[in-house]
């Protein structure tokens, strides 16, 4: 979550659901044969400098990201064009379903404001739309925002005003909200935040969350598992519902599939390998390793009791995975190496990804040909026909054959034994005694507080 959210707004929001819906967009049409994407804005709407959101500012804050390689797909786009004050078409070298989601959630800022000031200003001085407006901050620390007056969403926000507190210490945090010293904790780990609702505290249990797996490296051909069967052997050798129990705090789902469950890829009742360690040794065998192998685990301190766990795991059915435990910056340029610019990790790795909404989303993002969060260390076990789904979700529009081409992709990518589905875990936000927010509930990532208010005591 970034405060940008409340200082600005973008084309695009969810709702308390996790739908996608209209925000400084009233509407958008796709046209996929002529490859156009058009933005119909909402007329009215101020920026805290006075000037007004229009098609002119949307296009120049577009314009802003793709210059500077920010924009997602930005290489597709071959024109913006003004139709009128507030309607702005993007013409495409190829539109797909995923288009409105990423060009819609594009922040908006004034641009008379970083013209007459420079971007360097702009980057500390944000000048937007949203329902707040910035006081005063400092790195790590502290964010004060003010309510802007002139908000487009008439009689909000409902506060006056909101100080953000950067507090590392869960254990601090915690004892913050027992005291009463702060009204809302976001994001806070799941350990607190159920010992929180067990005390009497609301809990926002966001519907995204946090997929964990285990991921093989197939993208080198001499890797030994490329061998599906050792991939298999992995799955069926983990307890997962095990690990959701001695580590979930009662809030932990044990995964059967990439997708969790109430999600729009989820398969009801498709659990293709269940924990069964006599399988798990019986194709460990088959694969050719009959008297068990040894191997390495990367994780981070994050990770770090997930790696245990399946540590113990595998040497019950004879894989020795000695753990890497690495710091976060060596991590992700490993786990993450398409992102970070490292070399993969070389053997086995448990991390995490975003639950992303729509799940067709994350999908792609996380697992598809060229994944955006640069796990290219699973590249090998990548199926023709999952690629082929890919592109399918890619060139769906509508809603219900996008959901069943989803929960094909979900199906195929434990055909390929791509990953191992391990657990998923919430996201949490913890509200003080009359304390009334919603919209955590609905991403990670959005935090609408405009529409958050507090009871007078």
């Amino acid at each position: 979550m970034e405060q940008g959210q409340d200082v600005t707004r973008r084309l695009i929001n969810w709702d308390e659901k996790g739908n996608v819906v209209p925000d400084l967009a009233e509407s958008w049409k796709e046209d996929p044969v002529n490859n156009t994407l058009t933005w119909n804005l909402r007329k009215g709407v101020k920026f805290v400098d006075g000037t007004d959101f229009n098609a002119e500012a949307a296009k120049w804050n577009m314009e802003r990201l793709i210059d500077t390689k920010r924009l997602t797909e930005a290489d597709k786009v071959k024109s913006l064009d003004i139709i009128d004050t507030y309607t702005l078409k993007m013409s495409l070298t190829d539109l797909n379903s995923q288009a409105a989601i990423n060009y819609g959630w594009v922040a908006m800022y004034s641009p008379a404001a970083v013209k007459a000031n420079g971007e360097e200003w702009a980057k500390t001085h944000p000048v937007g739309v949203g329902p707040f407006t910035l006081v005063d901050w400092s790195p790590d620390n502290f964010v004060n925002l003010k309510k802007f007056d002139n908000y487009f969403v008439k009689g909000t926000p409902y506060l006056d005003g909101i100080n953000f507190r950067v507090i590392p210490d869960p254990v601090s945090a915690s004892a913050m909200m027992e005291a009463g010293q702060a009204d809302l904790w976001f994001d806070a780990p799941t350990k607190f935040a159920a010992d929180l609702e067990k005390k009497g505290f609301k809990v926002n249990w966001a519907v995204t969350g946090f997929f964990w797996g285990l991921f093989a490296n197939t993208a080198n051909p001499d890797s030994k598992w490329n061998n599906k069967k050792l991939r298999e052997a992995l799955e069926y050798a983990i307890d997962r519902p095990g690990m959701a129990r001695a580590l979930g705090y009662g809030k932990f789902e044990a995964l059967t599939q990439v997708a969790p469950k109430g999600s729009t890829g989820y398969n009801d009742g498709y659990d293709p390998r269940p924990y069964n360690p006599e399988k798990a040794r019986q194709l460990l065998a088959e694969a050719g390793y009959s008297k068990g192998l040894q191997t390495t685990l990367l994780c981070s301190a994050m990770s770090q009791d997930y790696a245990t766990a399946i540590q113990a795991n595998l040497l019950a059915v004879g894989i020795d995975a000695k753990i890497d435990l690495a710091d976060f910056a060596r991590f992700n340029s490993m786990y993450m190496s398409g992102f970070f610019g490292g070399e993969g990790f070389p053997e086995l790795a448990v991390g995490m990804v975003g639950i992303d909404l729509p799940f067709a989303t994350g999908l792609i993002r996380h697992f598809g040909p060229t994944p955006m969060t640069g796990i290219l260390s699973i590249n090998g076990a990548k199926s023709p026909e999952f690629l082929a789904l890919c592109d399918k979700l890619y060139n769906t529009f509508d809603s219900a054959e996008l959901t069943k081409v989803t929960k094909q992709s979900v199906k195929q990518v434990s055909e390929d034994a791509l990953v191992v589905p391990l657990l998923k875990t919430p996201w949490a936000s913890v509200m003080a005694p009359g304390v009334h927010d919603d919209s955590s509930t609905a991403h990670n990532v959005v935090w609408n507080l405009n529409n958050s208010w507090i009871e007078k005591k």
